[in-house]
């Protein structure tokens, strides 16, 4: 009952039946009162609170002991416990943490992990590779996301499958690829909806509207925006509640109700910057909102939305893209409003040409 709640999205009852759940497991079942923790422990990711998912899956870890003369249930519980403690530092932003925990169980997953442990492990070394290039990935993270859903077809378990497929989708929409991202994004939606994974949906839907979005469909982006929207507002994942407003508000803008954009635009900036580990999107929302302030000769607000891009905690923009706007901005702060206006002029034309815009 924990797991289909918790597939649902209903996540303090997916928590109160795992709690029943530890009540009637026996003292001697280590194993199974490890996952127990586990389970809450991951319950708790998906609604990114980090500390308690850290602490439950501390927890597993001491339920497990030592191993012993541990079997294969034992070690595959402990390799379990690991891969997702590696996603919880993805989320956090931890890569050295996540390289370490790598290393140190790398031999132990190869030799004694289950078959889908083996895919999740070559897409965790794709999230850290992702994540350390600040969402700029490389060729090999690519391949190596690749190799992941390889592993993940032969091993035969949808359930984990559908997450491995929606990594290689995230990655491809980082690296430019937005036709595959489209494809691949699309192969763990169906996966997801086949498993009833409503989490899952959401991500991929998510992505699928930002990659058609890159790719100038605003039909296409319409649908799946509005399926992100309907979706994650059911979830209360308000992340994607955000990703799906920004998306709108650029589709808004593209058809010129500015009005409209703007109001959604916000709506996304306001909700993104309220959560407490805030999301690295902000170009979505802000791109037009400077388009909108620029057709209005209003350049004090268009340098203003621009230097929420360069901000510390967004994902990075093309450097072709930045060194444009850090230099309106620059002449900005100097006096040089004209020249600084006609900068910012120039930098929106190549987001169009990036396919930010």
């Amino acid at each position: 009952m924990g797991d289909v709640l918790a597939l649902v999205g209903r996540h303090e009852e997916a928590r109160d039946a795992l709690g029943r759940a530890q009540v009637l497991v026996g003292n001697a079942d280590l194993i199974s009162r490890s996952r127990l923790h586990r389970k809450i422990g991951f319950s708790h990711s998906l609604q990114r609170h980090f500390a308690e998912t850290a602490s439950e899956f501390d927890l597993a870890d001491q339920e497990l002991g030592d191993p012993g003369d541990g079997g294969a249930d034992w070690w595959e519980e402990k390799v379990q416990i690991q891969m997702e403690r590696m996603h919880l530092f993805y989320w956090q932003g931890m890569v050295k943490e996540m390289r370490e925990l790598a290393e140190r169980y790398r031999s132990v997953i190869t030799d004694r992990g289950a078959a889908i442990q083996r895919a999740k492990f070559l897409n965790m070394m794709a999230l850290s590779m992702l994540m350390e290039s600040r969402f700029r990935p490389s060729q090999e993270c690519v391949e190596l996301a690749r190799r992941a859903v390889a592993a993940s077809d032969e091993a035969n378990n949808p359930a984990e499958a559908g997450h491995i497929n929606f990594v290689l989708g995230l990655v491809q929409l980082c690296h430019g690829d937005f036709g595959d991202a489209v494809e691949q994004s699309g192969k763990a939606l169906a996966i997801a909806e086949q498993t009833g994974d409503l989490v899952l949906q959401s991500r991929c839907l998510t992505y699928r509207a930002v990659a058609f979005r890159r790719l100038g469909d605003v039909a296409r982006c319409t649908t799946e925006a509005k399926r992100t929207l309907e979706l994650a507002a059911k979830l209360g994942m308000v992340e994607y509640i955000a990703m799906a407003k920004a998306s709108l508000a650029w589709i808004a803008w593209r058809l010129e109700d500015h009005p409209e954009a703007e109001k959604l635009a916000s709506e996304a900036l306001q909700l993104w910057h309220g959560m407490d580990d805030p999301y690295g999107f902000d170009w979505m929302a802000l791109c037009p909102l400077i388009a909108i302030a620029l057709d209005r000769q209003n350049s004090g607000a268009a340098i203003g939305f621009a230097r929420g891009l360069l901000t510390e905690n967004q994902h990075p923009l093309p450097e072709k893209l930045l060194s444009r706007i850090r230099k309106a901005c620059d002449e900005w702060q100097i006096g040089a409003q004209e020249n600084a206006a006609a900068n910012l002029a120039s930098a929106m034309k190549v987001a169009r040409e990036l396919s930010y815009l």
